[in-house]
């Protein structure tokens, strides 16, 4: 018995002496230990963390074929505390934002936790040299993360928590399916879970969101636009033109014109950048017809500049992650070139897209039964939330919705009942002291 007990003093002296090292070595030269590279410090301003580095992990372009190459993948850290949680960010677009010397998460920030970004592959300092395009999958995306949570675990051995923002959220959602054991706790912001590449929950959505009247209003504005088509598509141009946008990919200026229009009622719920009431009816000036419209569409969406940046994301809606289209039937013959509207305008020259429905059923599936310590957070009026999950009563879950909140809701914008009861759920999920 006594050996024992000395045997199991050494073990426990060697494991203190081991994570006293942990702690005494340079975290730099912790990341370079396991394979990380490239590592540069970032200068930040946030004095809740003790340092910052930019740095990158050499990842297969197709883990099932590493015959075909790798890339290197930009993560960004901000450490504070090895023994503290840690928010990884499931980032689904590009992550230079995370540069920005004052970034800060909010789950981060309330939990007091370490904050890991990692920028999506084929996404800005993340594009391998080699697009083969097919090795963007969602699987091969979640395994990118698995391998970095998986090597800096060695240093942050506490409680882990996955979230993200639109196709982050969605991406940390594939990654709780493909690895449920990764992470102890998911929050997935204003996230779709979409069935087809033209999902129609979307359109009943439109039809049915807020009031009869205000819907009526984005109509009449729609009929005004294309009615009066010479005019404002003149008007489009001309903005566009100074701002520098070009729109060969949507195949020239009137198809760009009519598709933005089309875009409208789609893009005023996503942001409801004015309320109801402060939208204008048809009987105000052109110029006042065309700046409400712009404000809720924008320039850009169907822009060269734009689609250069997002062949990835229109890639991975149109193969795996779904999307939606537009009801052309109440313009009638006012549509001259958007009868069937689709978004393959987006996707990389070259390729073709074959949409794959049983992934997102699968996950579906798998949320209804498993997805458990998971919190989904979206804006009553966003346009994503019209393909939201649905969580199970079985599961312990919890989904927020903020009335009339769009796309950009986050869990600060509820009440202070709300974010108390979600920190305190997330804190016990993770291990944490109230």
């Amino acid at each position: 018995m006594a050996r024992k007990v000395f045997n199991g003093l050494f073990v426990l002296l060697l494991l203190l002496a081991f994570n006293l090292e942990l702690n005494a070595q340079p975290l730099k030269e912790k990341l370079l230990e396991l394979g990380f590279e490239k590592i540069d410090t970032l200068q930040i301003q946030n004095k809740r963390y003790a340092e910052a580095f930019v740095f990158f992990l050499k990842q297969p372009v197709d883990p099932k074929k590493p015959e075909k190459g790798s890339f290197l993948q930009r993560i960004i850290l901000r450490h504070s505390d090895i023994n503290k949680p840690m928010v990884l960010v499931t980032e689904g677009y590009n992550a230079d934002y995370a540069l920005y010397p004052f970034y800060e998460e909010e789950i981060a920030k309330n939990l007091d936790a370490n904050l890991l970004v990692v920028e999506h592959r084929f996404f800005s300092a993340s594009m391998p040299e080699n697009k083969d395009w097919k090795a963007l999958t969602l699987e091969n995306a979640t395994h990118d993360l698995h391998t970095i949570t998986t090597k800096l675990k060695n240093i942050y051995q506490s409680a882990w928590l996955a979230t993200g923002i639109s196709k982050g959220g969605q991406t940390s959602l594939y990654y709780r399916y493909f690895y449920p054991k990764d992470v102890a706790a998911t929050v997935a912001y204003v996230a779709p879970l979409n069935f087809s590449e033209a999902d129609p929950r979307v359109q009943h959505f439109l039809d049915t969101v807020g009031t009869a009247e205000c819907r009526k209003k984005l109509l009449d504005l729609q009929f005004k636009l294309l009615n009066n088509r010479d005019l404002f598509r003149n008007q489009f141009e001309d903005s566009t033109s100074k701002r520098g946008f070009t729109f060969e990919r949507a195949g020239g200026i009137d198809r760009a014109f009519e598709l933005n229009v089309l875009e409208t009622s789609f893009a005023y719920w996503q942001w409801y950048p004015y309320t109801c009431e402060n939208f204008p009816d048809t009987t105000v000036s052109n110029d006042e017809i065309f700046q409400a419209w712009i404000a809720a569409t924008g320039y850009d969406f169907f822009a060269d500049q734009s689609l250069e940046g997002m062949q990835a994301f229109f890639y991975q809606a149109l193969t795996e992650m779904g999307f939606y289209t537009y009801d052309t039937k109440p313009f009638g013959k006012l549509i001259h070139y958007q009868k069937k509207p689709d978004f393959k305008h987006g996707l990389p020259a070259g390729t073709k897209a074959r949409f794959k429905k049983g992934l997102n059923k699968k996950v579906n599936r798998f949320l209804q039964k498993s997805g458990n310590q998971i919190i989904y957070v979206y804006g009553g009026y966003d346009a994503w939330s019209s393909t939201a999950v649905l969580p199970s009563e079985k599961t312990d879950a919890l989904k927020l919705v903020k009335q009339k909140g769009s796309h950009a809701t986050r869990i600060r914008h509820f009440d202070d009942t709300t974010q108390q009861k979600v920190y305190n759920t997330l804190r016990q999920w993770l291990g944490m002291k109230n």
